[in-house]
């Protein structure tokens, strides 16, 4: 029936009674709980929850700072990055002993993972192409960009002075698809072939490091992706081709769409297309185009897919989610109702929890590959936005403002 001052007073009066044969520091139950019980209950916490603990009193920070506490943290889906990413960060993290410290690899995670979400990133200019740009790859060193000046240019990561810019010379049309793997580049063009270049040649980087051409389609090339064994690209001219990647021989032509192919993307067992027909090709490797996806109201311009879905883009602005078994339309991100691009959508990319897709209106936004909520919208370019790489660390973007840029989660 008390109040809580007279209950205060009487909790003071009656505290040697109230506590009579409790262990000392009886109100810490965590401090003289047994430590494998405490750790238990402390296991429940959130990573955040756990930092506060933490702070509380020296016994509870040894409990809250147990590694497998942290390595639990670090092994949910939520945390996770791509294995080359991962595996680069726990070795930067080992002790000379061999131990490695889980909370400092989770504080990184957290970090990262905090500046997607909220967009804080440094961004980096790269300049040197005299016209607008088409298309960028980079690895863990360089950045590899085509342009409608018909060069490509290799940038190195680490500066943008003009004296480490190497340019690659032989196409006689705009640049409009690379694929970069290890030393190996293939390029298409507007001058209708493709290009297999050799990044590891080092006494010259103009067209004597072409290893092999590819002639066959008759119009721009105007996509591609390429593998240990083969390039599959799409054209202008309604038609996708396999190639033989050391030969340069033609496979197979796969035709099916009534209009421009804008966009391909393969896996072991299955190719996808985008066309400037308003829909999604699925083909087998035989050649046959085993379903068709509808939907979209104007050309299907990007694409990428996993074992469950297929991520569009078009010129009607939207973004679309597809069941890649069924072909049903699973979700549309409608640029007016979620805030998405006012223009024209040229590029995305996807993976195990975001989509980033780069538009005409000048920028590029990151959404929730599940939920379809938009998380963020960055803006830096003065002109459309016409191509993107991402990492979980880093994006590269191009545009018609004739500049690449590199925008860096990592280091803020």
């Amino acid at each position: 029936m008390c109040e809580l001052p007279q209950l205060h007073l009487l909790s003071v009066h009656m505290s040697k009674e109230l506590h009579h044969g409790c262990p000392s520091n009886c109100e810490d139950i965590i401090t003289w709980l047994p430590p494998a019980l405490a750790t238990k209950v402390i296991s429940y916490l959130d990573p955040v929850s756990l930092c506060r603990a933490a702070q509380v009193c020296k016994v509870w920070r040894q409990l809250a700072e147990d590694q497998s506490l942290w390595r639990r943290f670090c092994c949910e889906t939520k945390w996770r990055l791509s294995k080359a990413a991962e595996h680069k960060q726990v070795i930067s993290h080992m002790s000379p002993e061999g131990s490695i410290q889980w909370k400092n690899v989770f504080a990184e995670r957290f970090r990262l993972r905090n500046n997607w979400l909220k967009g804080r990133c440094t961004v980096r200019t790269f300049e040197g192409h005299l016209q607008g740009i088409s298309c960028v790859q980079f690895d863990d060193s360089r950045i590899v960009s085509g342009s409608s000046d018909k060069t490509i240019k290799v940038w190195n990561m680490r500066t943008n002075a003009p004296w480490s810019v190497q340019t690659l010379m032989g196409h006689h049309g705009t640049v409009r698809c690379l694929h970069l793997e290890g030393n190996r580049l293939v390029s298409g063009s507007c001058d209708k072939t493709i290009k297999v270049w050799d990044l590891s040649t080092q006494e010259s980087w103009s067209s004597i490091a072409c290893k092999v051409t590819m002639t066959g389609h008759t119009d721009t090339v105007r996509c591609l992706q390429a593998d240990d064994d083969k390039v599959i690209s799409g054209s202008y001219d309604k038609t996708l081709k396999i190639w033989d990647l050391k030969s340069g021989k033609l496979r197979i032509t796969l035709r099916g769409h009534q209009a421009s192919v804008l966009c391909v993307h393969f896996s072991e067992t299955k190719i996808v297309s985008g066309s400037a027909d308003k829909t999604i090709n699925v083909w087998n490797y035989e050649g046959h185009c085993v379903m068709t996806l509808r939907g979209h109201q104007d050309a299907v311009t990007c694409l990428m897919f996993d074992s469950t879905r297929i991520v569009s883009g078009s010129l009607d602005h939207n973004l679309k989610f597809w069941d890649i078994h069924t072909g049903k339309c699973l979700n549309t991100i409608d640029w007016k109702e979620a805030e998405g691009h006012t223009d024209v959508i040229r590029c995305l990319q996807a993976d195990s929890w975001r989509v980033v897709s780069a538009a005409d209106d000048k920028t590029i936004k990151v959404w929730n590959l599940a939920t379809g909520e938009r998380l963020v919208t960055l803006r830096n370019h003065t002109d459309g936005v016409t191509c993107l790489q991402f990492n979980d660390f880093i994006i590269v973007s191009g545009s018609y403002d004739k500049s690449v840029k590199l925008w860096d989660f990592s280091c803020c």
